[in-house]
Formats: C-alpha cells, sequence, structure tokens
C-alpha cells in the first residue's frame, strides 16, 4: 500500500506519482489494470482530491496511465517499455542515497564497493538458502501428505 509522509519535503503529488510508478515498475499495476478513483486514493491518502489529480494527469503526460472520458483511470499498455528505464531511475535514486549516507560516515569509495560487495554475496546467499528451504519444505509437505507407506 502506498503511502505519503506530509513532512517531507517532496511534495504529496510527487510522492503520488512516485508511488504508482514504483507499483508499476515492480508489477505490482499491470498493463490495463484500473487505477482506484481519484476520491478513493485521496481518502485512502488522506489527501485532497485536486493533488491525486495532478499526480494522474502528470503520469499521463508521462505516459504511465491512461485516462478515457468518464472513465477511470487505467495503466498504459506501453507501461512496460517506460519500465525498465524508471527502474534503473528508482535504482539509482536509491544507490545515491546510500552513497551520500555512506560519504556521511567518511567512507572512501574502496569501503563503499566492498561494503556493496558483501552486501550482494549475501543477498546471493540468502536467495540461495531460501530456494533450497522451499524445496526442503516442499519434500516435506508431499510426504506428510502421502501418510504413511508400509
Amino acid at each position: 500500500m502506498m503511502k505519503v509522509d506530509p513532512v517531507s519535503f517532496i511534495p504529496i503529488f510527487e510522492q503520488v506519482k512516485q508511488g504508482i510508478k514504483r507499483e508499476i515498475t515492480l508489477g505490482v499495476l499491470r498493463p490495463q489494470q484500473p487505477l482506484p478513483s481519484i476520491r478513493d486514493l485521496a481518502a485512502d491518502l488522506i489527501v485532497n482530491p485536486n493533488t491525486v489529480a495532478r499526480a494522474y494527469r502528470e503520469l499521463e503526460r508521462e505516459g504511465f496511465i491512461e485516462t478515457r472520458q468518464g472513465r477511470r483511470s487505467v495503466v498504459a499498455g506501453n507501461s512496460t517499455a517506460l519500465v525498465g528505464r524508471e527502474r534503473e531511475i528508482v535504482i539509482g535514486r536509491i544507490f545515491s542515497e546510500a552513497i551520500a549516507e555512506a560519504r556521511r560516515f567518511s567512507l572512501s569509495d574502496a569501503e563503499i564497493k566492498s561494503l556493496l560487495g558483501r552486501k550482494l554475496r549475501g543477498s546471493e546467499a540468502d536467495s540461495s538458502r531460501k530456494g533450497a528451504d522451499d524445496a526442503g519444505k516442499d519434500r516435506s509437505e508431499s510426504k506428510s501428505k502421502g501418510g504413511k507407506h508400509g
């Protein structure tokens, strides 16, 4: 569920816009999927409907959503083409924030690279371990469903 931070320096309409882009990028929202009405999303986020309307207008201008007169807005059919570029932008923003934070701790480029390398190796190990755990779980579930043999 998307959230907005009313005390952020990022304008609320921009937070709404980024939240919807993120959901499209992550595949939570798929092409041609209807978006919540402006009023419904405004009520959910506890913001002014004009704020959501502005975010929707900008998303439409950027090609992420389509709006037809008298109907709900939907995720644009060509949004998948925009997703790759948007994914790079989002991840780039996250990396920039992480690098800025590392610099506040006076980490050198070499230390940042080393830390990132360790994190990458750790996430690969976590993924491998999760896959093995899931496979083991599947085997034990199939044994328990099969009952006793003999």
